[in-house]
């Protein structure tokens, strides 16, 4: 039986570059070497695109760019070659075939549906979700806007903008009729942690919101919540929605002086059987409203007997201590069965 020709494609320009050597790292260990022909393709810091034929452990080190052994590689967006073009420094090409595409790139580049585009694009089967969704989802105002319209709660939200700075104090006075302090800011077209600040007053709203405004034109002020943080994994297609088990995030105070508190993850988080129940059918239908394939984590808040989703990842981490694999693996699927059921979904269709 032959193999499956699977591209692993890592790094990216961006702020999240060594959370994807970490991902990619796990993934290309991950994938069994008897049932699939492996292909990795990094992308640089400066964004340049490398077929990497070295040592997997040069990609968790971070120095897999300088292997002599790579070359420039492309996907052909002509899908007559249904693959990647590498390119030697001689300039002769060649053509690798591929037959699905797991990406590992995180961050806006690889997450907002450029990628995902290229791909529709090249005609090539891929594991995470169409471009239209990917795009939404990166976008947390447009998430937000298009869960309020499916009848999913999300936390409370509005937003500045970075084109009516001059009006900022203006518009924390109007934000301030209807919030009240702390209120999280963070960058819309961004990730989570990225441009992220709590503001306790109108002054910190302000240098949080420019802070926000360096990374994208709106910033998104939502409503402080102080619950528990559960995370659940949907995957499947538009017929079939599967969802894991919840887990938890659980916050426990400390003494050390580097940091206010440590924070362990719970895989079967402590639920009513009507919480279990409620998370996981709204899981499902934000992954339905919002047109997804492949795989999501779905964030949510308990808090106040409210349950809201909070954020969507559309690629999670896919480290052995990240909150997808270990979910999954709760929900009786192995690592390497993980990836299994994501090629596969990716490539039935």
């Amino acid at each position: 039986m032959a193999k499956i020709r699977v591209a692993v494609l890592f790094g990216g320009a961006t702020k999240d570059h060594k959370l994807s050597l970490q991902s990619a790292f796990s993934v290309l260990n991950g994938l069994s070497k008897e049932k699939y022909d492996i292909t990795p393709i990094g992308i640089t810091k400066k964004g340049r695109w490398l077929y990497f034929p070295g040592d997997y452990e040069e990609i968790r080190d971070g120095s897999w760019e300088n292997n002599s052994d790579c070359c420039s590689a492309i996907i052909s967006p002509d899908p007559i070659h249904a693959g990647i073009i590498t390119i030697m420094s001689d300039g002769d090409t060649a053509i690798k075939r591929i037959d699905v595409v797991l990406s590992a790139l995180h961050g806006k580049y690889g997450e907002g549906g450029r990628i995902q585009s290229l791909l529709k694009l090249s005609r090539i089967p891929y594991t995470d979700c169409n471009p239209d969704t990917a795009s939404r989802c990166m976008d947390k105002l447009m998430t937000h806007s298009l869960l309020s319209e499916a009848g999913i709660a999300v936390p409370d939200y509005t937003s500045l903008s970075r084109s009516e700075l001059n009006s900022i104090d203006e518009q924390i006075k109007e934000i301030e009729k209807s919030f009240t302090y702390p209120v999280y800011v963070s960058a819309s077209s961004c990730s989570s942690t990225i441009g992220a600040n709590v503001a306790h007053n109108a002054e910190e709203l302000k240098t949080a919101a420019k802070i926000a405004f360096s990374h994208h034109h709106t910033a998104v002020v939502e409503e402080f919540l102080s619950g528990r943080s559960l995370f659940c994994i949907a995957s499947g297609g538009a017929y079939s929605v599967e969802i894991s088990s919840i887990g938890e995030t659980v916050k426990t105070p400390c003494d050390n002086k580097y940091a206010v508190y440590t924070a362990d993850f719970i895989p079967n988080a402590k639920l009513s059987p009507e919480e279990e129940k409620e998370i996981k059918e709204v899981a499902k239908k934000a992954f339905k409203a919002l047109n997804f394939k492949g795989y999501a984590k779905m964030c949510f808040c308990l808090t106040d007997g409210r349950i809201l989703l909070r954020r969507i990842s559309a690629i999670p981490g896919f480290s052995p201590e990240s909150s997808m694999p270990i979910l999954m693996g709760e929900s009786g699927y192995s690592y390497h069965e993980m990836l299994d059921k994501f090629i596969t979904q990716a490539i039935e269709g």
